[in-house]
């Protein structure tokens, strides 16, 4: 799997054609992509195939038509508030009925194809009819033009298949950026018929359960290139971060105010909702100085303390327990070399300053190392950040969209969000 990001596309591709099988795959496969592609100003031209009139097929209320014609204006709404200034073309094609159309599909997409144009569209194994001929027609519109690449989303696969379904080696994915998720959140709102019930009546549910949207939650986007395309791989700047943090230390060894009173509240808190009285083996990842690590060890038997600054874990050793080990390292890969399980680990502010994709894969090494019962608890700072790639709440969103069936503890309140999971058995 690489990983790339919207300006590296952007030095090879000057339109972004998005084929959508029906209203709102540009939202739930694409979302973020489309915002961040019309921010740095590539083009945006979305062509959604049909209007999705059969989502509520034994609706009391609203009729095929009317369908119809709600969906597409949501569509517009949608794109609308994801890429401004973006073209959606609609082509009027039966709901249900794409494999049968499939040289209209290839016709539409070839009318919008131009020079330097990416086209995403969904997979032809995501696992729904519609979705597999879009993308079976967009990969015959494409065919070998150079000028011209094509990658494939996912939607339904998520749900609906397994890992090793994937063709990894062909996988790319791209972080949002925090504006760009917020716009996507927003957007998915605009589905009016699919993120609400039509009515209380039998066959007017809520279609896009939490469930459903979690994998558009994530913050990042996968691709499957076609084969004999390739996007560069993004540059790292883990050197960079690292750095930073250690630069923090230049004024003294605590650049954190860990005696004011949101932290010292913040502490209060985490250690309140804890559900056990005694742990036997504790992670504090991102544990900076220390001090919150130290009064985890008074409840626990061991505690690994984690961070990327090495100025941090000298200031945190001179006052740290025999029971803490110190190690310094950067999620989320420090985490896949730590040995499990752990009864509880903590993410105090840390979230925020990894993207999407690392967090998410902090928490499923995290998952993976929990012991039954163990416990996750997020700690983060409520207000609006600059020059990281998240902040509070959506860390929160994202962490929560993995594990929303395992939550236990949810407290919010001006300064603080704090969210606790227990693991199944």
């Amino acid at each position: 799997m690489t990983r790339t990001d919207i300006e590296t596309v952007h030095t090879a591709y000057d339109r972004l054609l998005v084929v959508a099988a029906h209203p709102d795959d540009e939202c739930l496969g694409v979302g973020g992509l489309i915002a961040d592609a019309c921010d740095s100003g590539i083009e945006v031209v979305v062509l959604v195939l049909t209007d999705g009139e059969n989502s509520h097929p034994a609706s009391p209320t609203v009729a095929p038509a009317r369908m119809r014609a709600r969906r597409a204006i949501e569509a517009d709404r949608a794109v609308a508030v994801l890429a401004p200034g973006a073209r959606v073309v609609h082509a009027g094609l039966p709901d249900g009925d794409l494999a049968a159309r499939h040289d209209q599909v290839v016709e539409q997409v070839r009318a919008l194809v131009g020079p330097r144009t990416l086209v995403l569209a969904p997979w032809s194994a995501d696992g729904h009819p519609d979705h597999d001929a879009a993308g079976r027609a967009a990969a015959e519109a494409v065919g070998t033009d150079a000028a011209t690449g094509l990658a494939h989303y996912l939607v339904w696969l998520w749900h609906w298949s397994e890992p090793d379904d994937l063709p990894w080696d062909r996988a790319v994915v791209l972080d949002a950026s925090l504006t760009a998720t917020t716009r996507a959140a927003r957007a998915l709102g605009e589905h009016h018929t699919q993120v609400a019930a039509l009515s209380p009546a039998p066959g007017d549910e809520l279609m896009l359960t939490d469930g459903v949207l979690a994998p558009a939650r994530r913050g990042f986007t996968t691709l499957l290139l076609a084969d004999g395309m390739t996007l560069p791989p993004a540059s790292g700047d883990d050197d960079h971060r690292v750095a930073s943090f250690d630069a923090m230390f230049a004024d003294g060894d605590d650049p954190w105010s860990s005696a004011s009173w949101y932290e010292r509240r913040k502490r209060a808190l985490t250690l309140a909702v804890l559900r056990r009285e005694r742990y036997t083996r504790v992670l504090d990842l991102g544990c900076s100085t220390g001090v919150l690590t130290r009064s985890l060890a008074e409840r626990a038997d061991h505690v690994v303390g984690v961070d990327v600054s090495a100025q941090a874990l000298d200031v945190a050793r001179r006052a740290g327990p025999t029971t803490v080990e110190w190690v310094r390292g950067q999620a989320p890969g420090v985490v896949d070399a730590l040995e499990g399980p752990f009864d509880l680990v903590v993410l105090s502010e840390v979230g925020y300053f990894l993207t999407p994709f690392e967090l998410w894969l902090t928490v499923a090494a995290v998952l993976d190392r929990l012991a039954p019962e163990g416990e996750l608890v997020l700690v983060d700072w409520r207000h609006p950040t600059e020059h990281i790639p998240l902040d509070g709440p959506a860390v929160h969103a994202l962490v929560r969209s993995i594990c929303h069936e395992q939550a236990t503890v949810t407290h919010v309140e001006p300064d603080v969000l704090l969210d606790c999971y227990e693991v199944a058995t």
